[in-house]
């Protein structure tokens, strides 16, 4: 239970600063309310992810090579945790296609998806956590599962094809990354020292 509130804060948190960022995004670059309010719904999952992944941030990077390079080793009999990092993978999946148009293609989802976990995985090195070629799998079946559930929610509501510019997920997810590297760490100790 407590893993689940610590998740939900640092995730707040980082919605207390991408709100605001992204509204003066808005105002400069991206000229759409409504489609900004997608995009920081998509910032605010992406920081839900590095929330619950634990990637490294500037007040902490360790290495720690903690790794398993053998496919589907304790992958069955640790089944929560594989079901888990499927559903953490399926709002990217889905997200993607519904916003921007390249991601229709499958192909590009799943490479998006896929190098999305292996940049993950790579940057799990850096902390305490462990990399493992089982999340990569299931991160990356998430992804295809998302995907398939837009292509549904797209075709259940014929004119809602995406429009916004490709680039445009690459500044949220760096605006998002980014956020949660240098400035949220601070924000949540001192969120964390006030509740504690």
């Amino acid at each position: 239970m407590y893993r689940f509130f610590d998740m939900g804060l640092e995730a707040g948190v980082a919605a207390v600063i991408l709100v605001p960022l992204f509204l003066v995004v808005n105002r400069i670059y991206f000229h759409d309310l409504g489609r900004t309010v997608g995009y920081l719904i998509f910032a605010i999952y992406l920081a839900g992810v590095d929330a619950v992944v634990g990637l490294p941030c500037i007040t902490y990077i360790r290495l720690d090579f903690n790794y398993n390079f053998v496919p589907f080793l304790h992958m069955f009999s640790d089944y929560r945790s594989s079901l888990l990092n499927v559903l953490l993978f399926v709002p990217l999946g889905f997200f993607l296609p519904l916003f921007w148009k390249k991601f229709s293609a499958f192909g590009y989802t799943l490479l998006f998806g896929f190098c999305t976990s292996l940049l993950i995985e790579l940057l799990q090195i850096f902390t305490f956590r462990a990399t493992d070629i089982n999340d990569l799998m299931t991160n990356t079946v998430g992804t295809v599962l998302g995907y398939l559930l837009a292509r549904v929610v797209l075709k259940l509501f014929p004119g809602t094809e995406p429009s916004a510019r490709t680039k445009d997920v690459f500044l949220v997810c760096g605006m998002t990354f980014g956020v949660m590297f240098f400035v949220q760490p601070f924000l949540a100790a001192l969120v964390w020292n006030w509740i504690m």
